[in-house]
């Protein structure tokens, strides 16, 4: 025991002299690896081909419902991809609104999780005066995903003016996180929150049928739960000066999503001058409150196409 002390109180020492032995050597080892290095950024930098791995992106992720476009291409530092000015639209839809655009996404692949068999890839994007980092992974059929949401500026989506008619002002903000199978929606499992804030609804032609007034949302809070390829909706509510409301029930999951099933319930209770508002504009409206003072509304159908009835 007495020489096993000894010989540790012995190696700083010993190590010390080693690099004074060879201090040159070490010297010349590091200037070694920092060229090669350095030549290997370089190779990504300049050599790589960004070109065929954005092709290849585009490939991937547009199909013959959707049209992905993106406007120029470079490497992200130290290893990954750039993409700016990307855009997702309808193929027939041709040059109308679109799905999705960002001006900036920033693609990570995670290279120490392939040591691990998954194939993973962080999301940096800028878009709708907003961001969102996202991370997704995916092994053998299945996947995990997570990701936040911050500061999307609602009335710069397309999408709420050219297919439904809605002009909405305020901000989307949003963490979700769930792990499934690519193939099998009822495993899908996740949990996560949406939070808008300062949300108003200015004079809208909703669906190009009914004629909405102003109504001041304030903030919304949705509380989302992913089980057994349903999203739940638990003590979603919101509140304001025109209006209260809850949601609840959920949405059965189908691909592609436009399909999802919708099986929920509201219930609102807006002051009686907007309640004479929307009976003025809405001649359809033809709802009674129930003994809770609320308005029920009963929503069915699907993404594309929603029913409502009381």
């Amino acid at each position: 025991m007495n020489k096993l002390w000894q010989t540790m109180k012995d190696m700083p020492a010993a190590v010390k002299d080693l690099f004074v032995d060879y201090k040159w050597v070490l010297v010349k080892a590091v200037a070694y690896a920092m060229v090669v290095i350095v030549f290997y950024l370089v190779f990504l930098w300049f050599l790589f081909p960004y070109d065929d791995l954005t092709t290849r992106f585009v490939e991937q992720f547009g199909n013959s419902a959707m049209n992905v476009s993106v406007g120029s291409t470079t490497g992200a530092f130290p290893i990954g991809l750039k993409l700016r000015d990307v855009v997702i639209r309808e193929a027939a839809a041709g040059s109308g609104s679109s799905l999705f655009e960002a001006s900036e996404i920033k693609l990570i692949p995670g290279i120490f999780s392939l040591l691990r068999g998954w194939l993973r890839l962080s999301v940096d994007a800028r878009l709708y005066h907003g961001s969102a980092q996202l991370s997704i992974g995916a092994r053998k059929g299945d996947f995990v995903f997570s990701g936040v949401i911050k500061d999307i500026d609602i009335d710069t989506y397309p999408m709420l003016k050219s297919s439904y008619g809605l002009n909405m002002i305020g901000t989307f903000n949003a963490r979700l996180s769930m792990r499934g199978s690519m193939d099998d929606v009822t495993k899908d499992t996740g949990k996560g929150l949406i939070h808008m804030q300062g949300v108003t609804l200015e004079p809208s032609n909703l669906l190009g049928v009914l004629t909405l007034p102003k109504i001041e949302f304030g903030d919304i809070t949705l509380p989302v739960f992913i089980q057994g390829g349903r999203i739940d909706f638990q003590e979603a509510s919101q509140t304001s000066k025109d209006i209260n409301s809850q949601l609840d029930g959920s949405i059965a999951l189908r691909r592609p999503v436009e399909s999802s099933a919708l099986d929920l319930r509201l219930k609102f209770n807006p002051t009686p001058a907007l309640e004479a508002q929307i009976r003025k504009t809405v001649p359809i409206f033809m709802l009674s409150r129930a003994p809770s003072g609320y308005f029920n509304v009963t929503i069915t159908g699907n993404l594309n196409m929603p029913r409502f009835a009381q």
